[in-house]
């Protein structure tokens, strides 16, 4: 008897601040294009979860533990497309922040990708395919005032996935990066003043919402994609196109 083809199999996305509104809709997004969906996060509001297959409570800033939830959940789940959409940040300036702070951001938004990637990409090689997705920021590359170390993590992440998909590409597993402008959700509204000015600023006149972040992401882990990587995809109304 012939054996089946993988092909046929449900493919599985492992989406990180799944809990959140863009990894929320991420979450969904996949779903929607049939995506077996795991999702990993501190807390999980109620109507977050109906895409999931599975909701994982994890801090992501406790990297011995998410290594260990990482490796269980790879003992019965074989993880097709990772999405490192987990991040936080805080605006103040530089010069007045605790070093506590430092951290917690690059915790959260470096060093959990740097983990999530070294757990489930080896699987991905020995299978030759799979794809990564990061989900940065515009001001990796702009930068940010008030937003120094956010913006140093982000663009540590994107260093680390180009070098990453220069890796792993002879396997078939793709790296790529999501990179958001302004988008308006619970972390960003606090910053009225400063949301309206951008809004100004953007070519499509009017602030992203996690929607456009999530269709980005369901291109770039689809098959439509195969021959895209080492690639930072900016999904910012076009307020860094000059950049």
């Amino acid at each position: 008897m012939a054996a089946v083809s993988d092909t046929t199999l449900p493919r599985t996305a492992l989406v990180t601040g799944a809990g959140g509104a863009i990894g929320g809709a991420i979450a969904a997004e996949l779903h929607r294009a049939e995506w077996q969906v795991i999702g990993i996060d501190r807390q999980f509001p109620g109507a977050s979860q109906d895409c999931l297959a599975q909701a994982v409570t994890a801090d992501l800033s406790d990297q011995a533990a998410f290594r260990d939830t990482l490796q269980q959940l790879l003992q019965h789940t074989d993880i097709d497309c990772l999405v490192n959409c987990a991040g936080i940040s805080t605006v103040e300036r530089f010069v007045d922040q605790d070093s506590a702070v430092w951290q917690r951001l690059l915790d959260v938004n470096f060093l959990a990708p740097l983990t999530a990637c070294q757990v489930l990409v080896p699987p991905m090689i020995a299978r030759e395919r799979g794809s990564v997705i990061q989900i940065t920021s515009d001001s990796s590359r702009t930068g940010a005032a008030g937003e120094a170390v956010y913006a140093g993590s982000k663009a540590a992440l994107v260093a680390f996935s180009k070098s990453l998909a220069q890796e792993v590409g002879r396997f078939q597993v793709r790296v790529n990066c999501v990179s958001p402008g302004v988008v308006l959700t619970p972390m960003s509204a606090p910053n009225k003043d400063l949301l309206e000015k951008f809004s100004k600023r953007v070519p499509l006149r009017r602030l992203g919402a996690p929607d456009d972040i999530a269709g980005a992401v369901r291109f770039l882990a689809s098959d439509e994609a195969s021959y895209i990587t080492g690639q930072v995809l900016s999904v910012g109304g076009g307020l860094t196109m000059v950049d």
